[in-house]
């Protein structure tokens, strides 16, 4: 081969790595908006849901007028008022996991009953903590960080709530005067000493009425849910003595007579366990048994918090592989905008603590003025320092647990067996591990 041929073969070879390279280049630029579907001119995105209600319609609405370049779909399984049909969760759930499995689905879905876990190991789910960090029109300072915080999972926000609830402790604040509570430390040890010591004697006082043993075993289960469940690894411990001790340990607490499932009089019950479910339940909630009520942390053990549980209204993730991810972030950054946190057709707590301030604050010039009444029809008797305690409660609310439902079922299921007598707490604690431990590899 003579010099001229090999300079042209060069040359047509570099060329050729050129037009490679450039072509590469404008498909890696392409990448995120080829997959986009558009129609007149606008971007599709799908939201799943599993039932549609007045505020998903009014979402819609809104959200397009902010954005009219984006046509929002969502996509209901049921229709507003429609009542759950067995299975239908289930369905939801299968055919979410089925479409994100084969790279395909929504682009914004909710995580009712899903395991957010399995998607982020999977890498199914977009970590949002940059987006969220980035975010401008978002009031960054009012935003519940503790609730964010405590709904990480694996050190990344793969979730965003639209709002929450709040599992509340509360006591008997005038039978409760001279009772020495330590609530950063106290255990369910020390709740059953407590109540034992305020119970006894003709003082007709229960710890907790109506409340039967397997609820109360549920119930603590949840709060503990994390050291007994390890949904990752698939794995439970409730053959471990420390969970045979609790079945025990309940149990005592009825047979001695500190709880009961029965009605108590009014004010003859210490402890009252509650969801408040938006702001006016500071007072409806807490009022309903006690003239003084005392906002508590709860029993726990040294490896837990006794603040108040967080239950998220609803969750939702973005898919990790979505051709529209700058659109869907937008619609996620919008559910957490004044605007939509101030919908009357949204439920619960708000994420930002302006809107929360605001309905407190309502209800605090209302109490002050005699004018709030109780859901009973009195009027409510309430000192300013509880709206002051639940503020500072709010801002500790630290515990959070992807729950799975079936399980918590089984928990109370195979308990009340020991309870009722038919089998003793070894016996039942193996069949609740065994039953757990299918559950979560099936």
């Amino acid at each position: 081969m003579n010099k001229k041929l090999k300079l042209t073969t060069v040359l047509s070879t570099v060329l050729l790595m050129l037009i490679t390279a450039c072509s590469s280049e404008d498909s890696s630029s392409e990448a995120g908006t080829k997959d986009k579907v558009t129609e007149n001119g606008k971007t599709i995105l799908t939201l799943s849901i599993m039932q549609s209600t007045p505020f998903y319609e009014a979402l819609e609405k809104r959200f397009e007028a902010r954005y009219p370049d984006i046509d929002l779909r969502i996509q209901a399984q049921k229709e507003p008022g429609a009542e759950y049909e067995h299975g239908e969760e289930e369905e939801y759930q299968r055919s979410i996991n089925t479409a994100l499995l084969s790279g395909t689905g929504p682009d914004v879905f909710s995580l009712e009953g899903l395991s957010v876990d399995d998607y982020v190991e999977k890498e199914l789910i977009l970590n949002m903590d940059r987006l969220l960090e980035q975010e401008e029109t978002l009031q960054q300072d009012q935003l519940h960080a503790n609730v964010l915080e405590a709904m990480k999972q694996k050190g990344g926000t793969y979730t965003l709530p639209l709002g929450f609830n709040l599992r509340a402790f509360i006591g008997n604040g005038e039978a409760l005067t001279d009772a020495n509570i330590d609530e950063e430390s106290w255990s369910w040890q020390d709740f059953a000493d407590v109540a034992k010591r305020l119970t006894q004697g003709d003082s007709g006082l229960y710890a907790m009425a109506e409340y039967t043993s397997d609820m109360l075993m549920q119930e603590m289960i949840i709060d503990g849910y994390s050291s007994y469940v390890d949904e990752g690894s698939k794995t439970v411990r409730f053959e471990s003595p420390e969970f045979i001790a609790l079945l025990k340990q309940v149990q005592q607490l009825y047979e001695d007579g500190v709880m009961t499932t029965e009605a108590a009089e009014p004010g003859k019950q210490l402890f009252y366990s509650t969801v408040l479910y938006e702001p006016a339940d500071v007072i409806n909630q807490t009022h309903i048994l006690f003239d003084q009520p005392q906002l508590m942390q709860k029993p726990h053990s040294e490896a837990q918090s006794g603040h108040m549980r967080i239950l998220p209204m609803a969750q939702f993730a973005i898919r990790a592989d979505t051709s529209v991810q700058e659109e869907a972030w937008k619609l996620l950054s919008f559910l957490l905008s004044e605007e939509v946190q101030q919908m009357p057709e949204r439920e619960g707590f708000s994420m930002l603590r302006s809107v929360n301030d605001q309905k407190l604050d309502e209800v605090k010039k209302q109490v002050q003025a005699g004018s709030y009444k109780l859901p009973n029809g009195q009027v409510a008797q309430a000192e300013d320092e509880e709206f002051t305690r639940f503020a500072q409660l709010l801002d500790l609310a630290d515990r959070y647990s992807m729950l799975n439902a079936r399980l918590i079922s089984i928990v109370g299921e195979e308990s009340f067996a020991y309870f009722s007598g038919q089998m003793s707490a070894e016996e039942a604690a193996r069949l609740i591990q065994n039953r757990a431990t299918i559950l979560l590899n099936e």
